[in-house]
């Protein structure tokens, strides 16, 4: 993603608290998530809130949602519903910060009605940037409130954290229908990375996992998998190439589609490695400025130097921002390559470094081996 981004200035907020109110269009009804029980509380300007939702999308602001948007700010979200409507420029147009997955933590610190919906004005915890103000902890954006909840129950005995390990995983609500992966039980699509507490069972090859609200789906056991103790290059590299063939979206951190930054983020983030949400700060990583919350990098110059795993940068052949990150994958035939997100339109591919029309300004290294 981008890392030039314009920050809503105080005009901009109140444009967008004075907008006339453009009602949204009523989308057809979306089952109901596995992991959303009736009882669950929405966040209504609580402090502290968590997803909800499989995937929530983050918006620059409620007023640049618009009609075509309806499914992706839904309750339950319907992201693949969502993608599948939108023309190739529409895709182009969306008015996206980052996206945040189920059970993520978020800090509110204001909210306002648009469009007949409740949104909150959040800061995503786990996705760290420069635009993060003191005591936020995060990247902001706004959610629609009925995708958040208050709740944030403690998980059962016995349960250990795991995450989809694949670009998604369905979850059942019955332990039957998900051994078969078909059946009676109703399945909800869950993205990469997505966390949960687990236990195992309650039938032989499945997990059961629960949200913060308090529900419950099961999953096959090699859909979800611990982070492990320590990653190598190579391991990134290996999780990355699970993604070719899928297309780019703007603002993407899910399995449903990634732009550039947000592939890696996630991937790192998967290896237990908490690394800068947007591409100039992950290059900036490897030169000493890490974001609040970001590990520290180690900047890598010549490509003879670059291990798998390496962050490349890039910029435009005009400009001085990076612009564009991929991740080093090796040589093919004498060539240094990498797989990267490239643009809308265009799919998660591994290609030479030299083949993007971008100029390469060097690397960054977040692991030792």
């Amino acid at each position: 993603m981008y890392s030039a981004k314009i920050p809503l200035t105080a005009a901009a907020v109140l444009l967008v608290l004075t907008a006339p109110a453009a009602a949204l269009p009523t989308v057809p009804a979306v089952p109901a998530g596995v992991l959303q029980p009736t009882a669950t509380h929405p966040c209504d300007g609580a402090p502290t809130c968590y997803v909800d939702v499989t995937v929530a999308q983050v918006w620059v602001s409620p007023e640049q949602v618009r009609p075509v948007d309806a499914p992706a700010t839904a309750d339950p979200a319907d992201v693949r519903g969502w993608l599948t409507a939108m023309s190739l420029d529409e895709r182009r147009d969306v008015a996206g910060e980052t996206q945040a997955l189920q059970g993520t933590r978020v800090t509110v610190d204001r909210t306002m009605w648009h469009g007949g919906l409740l949104w909150d004005h959040v800061w995503v915890h786990g996705q760290p940037t420069p635009r993060d103000e003191p005591g936020r902890g995060g990247y902001p954006g706004w959610i629609p409130d009925r995708q958040l909840t208050s709740d944030h129950l403690r998980p059962p005995s016995g349960t250990h954290e795991e995450r989809v390990a694949r670009p998604t995983a369905r979850g059942f609500t019955t332990a039957e229908a998900a051994l078969s992966a078909g059946g009676a039980g109703q399945a909800v699509e869950y993205s990469y990375n997505t966390a949960f507490p687990v236990k195992a069972g309650p039938l032989p090859g499945l997990v059961t996992a629960y949200s913060p609200s308090g529900g419950r789906a099961y999953f096959r056991s090699g859909d979800l998998k611990k982070v492990p103790g320590s990653a190598s290059g190579e391991d990134v590299v290996n999780a990355a190439r699970a993604f070719l063939g899928l297309p780019y979206l703007w603002s993407g951190t899910s399995g449903f589609g990634y732009d550039c930054s947000g592939l890696i983020s996630q991937v790192y983030s998967a290896l237990g490695l908490t690394i800068p949400r947007d591409a100039e700060p992950q290059f900036d990583a490897g030169g000493g400025r890490p974001p609040a919350g970001s590990a520290v990098g180690v900047r890598i110059t010549d490509t003879k130097d670059l291990k798998p795993g390496d962050i490349v940068a890039f910029r435009p052949a005009t400009g001085t921002a990076v612009t564009h990150v991929g991740i080093y994958s090796g040589t093919k035939n004498g060539e240094p390559m990498m797989i990267n997100s490239p643009r809308t339109g265009d799919v998660v591919k591994e290609e030479p470094i030299g083949s993007t029309g971008r100029v390469y300004v060097g690397a960054t290294r977040f692991l030792t081996r």
